[in-house]
């Protein structure tokens, strides 16, 4: 069975498309300026949908039971199948006291990043796969975690001189005529006089095949105006 993907949406690409993805995930729940709860809460989602929480507004004297309640009614009151903690701010105590609230009152599944999934009992959510490493290596920390993984369609340019190796965003879109299945990699090779152009590319059906022959990893989450 293919994994399912989930786009996350903003509140305004939600609005005005009339015609939505089949999966989609609400970007996001805020940490609220002016209370000890959360903001930009949805008022209507289709069922099956994500809840993403995340931290863009720092958090700071927020009230963790009070957030672990609020996804909670708010998951259930309209079919949620899945909510997801997208914590990038390492290393606060506030927000690993939330996300270990959320997984206590928690009646779906719910993820967390990897700053603050490693000592909770949870899906971990993983950033993208690096350009130039596998999908086997990436998982290689977290073996034995069921995963959620960011997708994206990622590419560069790696200049390689006598003086080392630079990495660029992709000008144009290149063709791509050798590829490295390790990788999930479709690449091409452009000498210069003084340098060497490696233009690689992530293989969206590459990518899949392999996702889906990892069985830890259980759904993919990626950004509407990217993939959508």
């Amino acid at each position: 069975m293919p994994l399912p993907i989930y786009l996350a949406m903003t509140a305004a690409e939600f609005a005005k498309n009339s015609c939505l993805p089949p999966k989609i995930a609400w970007m996001a729940c805020h940490f609220s300026p002016y209370g000890t709860g959360l903001s930009n809460l949805p008022t209507d989602l289709p069922e099956g949908s994500m809840l993403i929480l995340n931290d863009r507004t720092p958090i700071g004297g927020h009230d963790p039971v009070l957030i672990a309640e609020q996804l909670r009614d708010l998951a259930h009151a309209m079919g949620c199948s899945r909510v997801l903690l997208d914590l990038q701010r390492p290393g606060e105590a506030s927000t690993a006291a939330v996300a270990k609230a959320v997984l206590e009152a928690a009646a779906c599944p719910v993820a967390v990043s990897t700053w603050y999934a490693e000592d909770l009992p949870c899906p971990v959510f993983l950033p993208l796969v690096p350009l130039l490493q596998s999908p086997q290596d990436h998982l290689k920390a977290w073996q034995g975690r069921e995963v959620w993984m960011e997708i994206a369609q990622e590419e560069a340019t790696y200049i390689v001189t006598a003086e080392g190796c630079s990495r660029h965003p992709m000008t144009a879109s290149a063709a791509m005529p050798h590829t490295d299945e390790s990788l999930c990699c479709r690449y091409s090779v452009f000498p210069r006089e003084n340098s060497v152009d490696f233009s690689v590319r992530k293989d969206w059906d590459m990518l899949m095949a392999a996702f889906e022959n990892l069985p830890q990893i259980t759904c993919l989450v990626g950004l509407y105006q990217e993939l959508g």
